[in-house]
């Protein structure tokens, strides 16, 4: 950034000239270099943008008696907003955040083929699955669990960061769902999606941060989410 001293002339400048950015702040006119565009048009974010009118349509279409019974339960289940955990979420919150998860794994996932839940289920939450690891095996990048899945009955849903040296460990990493298929076990291999978001998977000795939560079809939603970081081993 470099500040300009107007002269006779010229008296002011403002906008962009080839890449370079001119403006008024507090110390007078400057300039910097224009920053690069964000692309918005790319296959994921329309993929989210299109899921996210789909959802609300579907919301529109429910009757008034079911968005009461999505309030009703979103009391019930008590889920807390992620920027004030002294509220919950509303019903048509918990509507969106159940059914965001539903349809972005329902291609890879059976139980999900119908992937609209329209009308809540009363039940006790599931206990949350937690992760005991995270590592390469041969061909996969396995996230192990401490609990069984039964793939007959759930789906696990795993959030996870781009590969992390221990410097760049925080809380504000941006995790991203796994779009993988849940399958009989103690683990969940992302190996293949995981590389279509960040290019590789992570390397031993480097970190990840992760969460995971659980659909359990008896209890009609998904679990709590369990947060916590790993090295790859």
């Amino acid at each position: 950034m470099a500040r300009v001293k107007l002269s006779g002339l010229v008296s002011d400048i403002s906008g962009r000239i080839n890449g370079t950015v001119f403006q008024r702040n507090q110390s007078g006119l400057i300039m910097r270099n224009q920053s690069g565009n964000i692309n918005s048009n790319t296959v994921r974010s329309n993929t989210q943008r299109n899921s996210t009118a789909i959802i609300q349509s579907s919301w529109q279409l429910l009757t008034d008696n079911q968005r009461l019974l999505w309030q009703n339960y979103s009391i019930f289940i008590g889920h807390k907003q992620k920027r004030n955990s002294s509220l919950n979420i509303n019903g048509h919150q918990l509507f969106i955040k159940i059914n965001s998860l539903r349809l972005a794994l329902s291609p890879v996932n059976d139980l999900f083929t119908t992937w609209l839940l329209s009308t809540p289920i009363f039940s006790p939450l599931i206990s949350p699955f937690q992760i005991t690891s995270i590592g390469i095996d041969v061909t996969l990048l396995k996230v192990v669990f401490d609990t069984e899945i039964f793939a007959g009955t759930q789906v696990v849903a795993v959030f996870i960061s781009r590969p992390l040296r221990g410097s760049q460990l925080s809380g504000n990493q941006k995790l991203t769902l796994m779009k993988s298929s849940t399958f009989n076990g103690f683990y969940l291999d992302i190996n293949d999606y995981y590389i279509t978001v960040y290019g590789r998977v992570p390397v031993p000795g480097e970190f990840v941060q992760a969460k995971v939560c659980v659909w359990e079809d008896t209890a009609g939603s998904f679990s709590n989410y369990s947060v916590n970081r790993f090295e790859i081993f």
